[in-house]
């Protein structure tokens, strides 16, 4: 049978029968996936089965994979699927055709459709399954910028800056008391986002003035599940206490009643003292005339 008649069997059978089995799957970018297509009721003669999987596209269907004649054959899969998409030959005959996809990218997403076809006919399709591929990417492991250990003092303001990248939706993201799991919500909290492409960028810088050692780490909060930064616990220098109010009146009190004592122990030493008196050197002479 020549191509197009092939391609033109393919459709046909894909418009005038419904599919037996659908499914929808997950796929992580640059990742791999094994799409189901398995008919377990084949001929005694593998040679007589040709296997179509398709991908549905806006303006043609593209060839994925395809089984000739019982054999794998590249010849009509896509350019953009070669070195990518696998069939097991060692499976055929066992009526396993699942697809195996390597490599994936955003692109690959769409439906797929695997069509097993019974020779010599091309028409009496014998099984017929498609599945629904989305790929998706997920926000890398955040990263926290922390400060030097050991060189933080009570009452010191520091910043702590998580940064992911590579999603494809905006995310949530908090900051984490690890201690506990409560959510540190008294600081001053900066974010940045920056959209690369198809890729979603976030970075987030919070604030906090420190009074207590913490222990803090970074989420990423996804539709797909949380991702968590390494945490940073911080043990701070204390500020040294302060002296009480009494102890200072009492100093101050004491240091006053101490100058008052000295005033008064040197004021008595002067009065003590003997008075002297010196006779005039004229008196003395008249005494001495008398």
């Amino acid at each position: 049978m020549k191509l197009h008649s092939q391609f033109s069997a393919i459709i046909f059978g894909y418009l005038t029968v419904a599919s037996r089995f659908v499914f929808s799957m997950l796929g992580s970018l640059h990742g791999s996936v094994e799409l189901p297509c398995v008919y377990n009721q084949l001929p005694d003669a593998i040679e007589e089965i040709n296997v179509y999987w398709q991908l549905r596209n806006c303006t043609k269907d593209l060839v994925v994979a395809a089984v000739m004649k019982g054999k794998v054959d590249m010849k009509f899969v896509d350019e953009r699927f070669k070195g990518r998409a696998h069939l097991n030959p060692e499976g055929l005959r066992a009526g396993n055709f699942n697809l195996s996809l390597r490599n994936l990218s955003l692109h690959d997403s769409g439906t797929y459709v695997c069509i097993i076809l019974w020779s010599p006919s091309y028409t009496d399709i014998l099984n017929n399954t498609t599945v629904e591929l989305k790929v998706t990417a997920e926000f890398s492991t955040p990263l926290m910028d922390v400060p030097e250990p050991g060189k933080l003092l009570y009452g010191q303001e520091v910043n702590f800056t998580c940064k992911s990248q590579g999603g494809l939706e905006l995310p949530i993201i908090m900051w984490i008391n690890y201690n506990d799991g409560s959510r540190i919500q008294d600081g001053l909290v900066h974010e940045v986002i920056h959209q690369d492409g198809d890729f979603i960028n976030v970075m987030s810088t919070i604030t906090l003035n420190i009074t207590s050692n913490i222990n803090i780490s970074c989420v990423i909060v996804t539709k797909n599940g949380n991702l968590t930064s390494q945490h940073y616990k911080m043990e701070i220098t204390p500020e040294a206490p302060s002296p009480p109010n009494v102890l200072i009146i009492f100093l101050i009190i004491g240091g006053l009643v101490g100058v008052f004592l000295i005033g008064f122990l040197l004021r008595g030493r002067c009065c003590d003292r003997t008075p002297t008196y010196e006779v005039p050197t004229n008196q003395v002479s008249d005494l001495g005339s008398g």
